[in-house]
């Protein structure tokens, strides 16, 4: 407004500003943003060690071994953190003392049991505890005692059971692995779907491995020698993974049919196992006869001329034989008639046979000694009748032989007459080997 109808306005006068505050300012407000970051930091030390002005219950555990157990470590129950490790000292008795910062209104009975577990593969570990059925409570400071199956031992106490070459064998196994799996993260996934059936298979093989001394130390030798050509070719073997998984794709969509198929494989290898044991008498005969035919087809070509001569000029012997047979046809049925009639026969036949079979198979290595003995009971008994010259000597004629193998030989006395004889009882059929000496022709030099 202007004129008269404006208000003169009340002026402010205003305190001029120090440019330099003063020092007592400027460190009271340094001391305290130093003691709040104080304050700050003392939290943060002391609360890894429980919230600061929060009450907790202390419990100890004694275990034999504590793996890597660290200072902070979780303590669980049924899988919920309900506390963690203090620290770990050594009891009277050598077995590691664990203090256990617990939360206040945790319950423990009598007859809880510990258990330290691996928290992951890197080696982390926790601490579980697991309560039992017992009504009374463990008061503050108590001891839980473990056993010697109170630490499962994990992947880096596995480890530590090797050297270091194995353990950077190992390393180098798992980059390996790591290059090779790049990227084919969904192959991975349906494999380890498809592979969790076959883990109690793979467990019983592990199990027969372990159950056999020595095996494992001869089986690792031998998979490093497995595994060197694989490595050297694994950039082939990744390639062959893609047309491979296409390829048993088309089984995994029919599993139940493949399934059923090697459910029935057993009885059918067993079956087929069979059939090839009775086919092993079939090659050697036909190896007989592929040796019998190699033999036989150089003359073949031979005979097969000879066969087609012969069939060239067969044709008036077949005349022949047809005109045989059709005289031969009438008698047939009196042949059969025949054949029918000593059916009944053969039985008896073949029985006799087989009776006579041992008689005439001990005999007929005397047979040349039964022909001797007809010979000379044939002259013994020849008186009255007519001489004549047989096939040992005349008839009528008295046998004569002398046993003397020694004397002879002692003496050098030549035998001319063939009537000393070495052994009396001679093989079969040596007795004759020439006729008798008669006593008319012995000539006495």
């Amino acid at each position: 407004m202007s004129g008269p109808e404006q208000r003169a306005r009340p002026t402010r006068t205003r305190k001029p500003r120090s440019e330099n505050p003063s020092a007592t300012r400027t460190l009271l407000r340094a001391s305290g943003v130093l003691a709040l970051l104080l304050a700050v930091v003392y939290v943060a030390v002391t609360s890894y060690s429980g919230v600061p002005g929060r009450s907790y219950k202390a419990v100890y555990v004694s275990v034999p071994q504590t793996g890597n157990l660290i200072l902070h470590d979780q303590v669980r129950i049924g899988g919920v953190r309900v506390g963690q490790v203090l620290g770990t000292t050594v009891d009277d008795s050598g077995n590691a003392r664990v203090k256990l910062q617990l939360d206040k209104d945790t319950r423990l009975t009598r007859d809880t049991a510990v258990a330290i577990r691996a928290n992951g593969l890197l080696g982390a570990r926790y601490v579980e505890l697991k309560p039992g059925r017992s009504r009374a409570t463990l008061a503050s400071g108590a001891t839980i005692r473990g056993g010697a199956d109170s630490l499962s031992f994990g992947v880096s106490e596995a480890l530590n059971t090797f050297d270091k070459e194995t353990q950077g064998a190992l390393g180098t196994m798992v980059r390996g692995l790591g290059t090779g799996l790049l990227g084919r993260g969904q192959q991975l996934n349906d494999t380890i779907r498809v592979a969790r059936d076959a883990m109690p298979r793979f467990k019983l093989l592990a199990d027969t491995v372990l159950a056999r001394t020595g095996a494992p130390r001869r089986l690792l030798p031998s998979l490093a020698q497995g595994m060197t050509p694989l490595d050297e070719n694994r950039r082939a073997i990744t390639a062959l993974f893609g047309p491979a998984s296409d390829a048993l794709a088309p089984l995994v969509d029919q599993r139940s049919a493949v399934q059923e198929l090697l459910d029935r494989a057993p009885s059918t290898l067993t079956v087929a196992d069979t059939g090839l044991q009775a086919g092993v008498p079939l090659l050697a005969a036909a190896r007989a006869v592929a040796k019998s035919a190699e033999r036989t087809l150089p003359y073949a070509p031979a005979a097969l001329r000879a066969t087609t001569k012969l069939l060239r000029t067969s044709d008036e012997p077949l005349d022949r034989a047809g005109s045989l047979l059709d005289e031969v046809e009438p008698t047939v049925p009196a042949v059969l008639k025949i054949t029918r009639s000593l059916k009944p026969v053969l039985p008896r036949l073949q029985d006799l046979l087989d009776e006579t079979s041992p008689v005439l198979t001990k005999v007929a290595p005397h047979a040349c000694d039964i022909i001797n003995f007809a010979t000379i009971f044939r002259s013994m008994t020849g008186f009255g009748g007519g001489g004549g010259e047989g096939p040992n000597g005349p008839a009528m004629a008295f046998r004569l032989q002398v046993i003397l193998p020694a004397v002879g030989e002692a003496l050098r006395i030549p035998d001319p007459t063939g009537l000393v004889r070495r052994d009396g009882y001679p093989a079969p059929c040596k007795y004759l080997s020439k006729p008798y000496a008669s006593a008319t022709t012995v000539r006495v030099p």
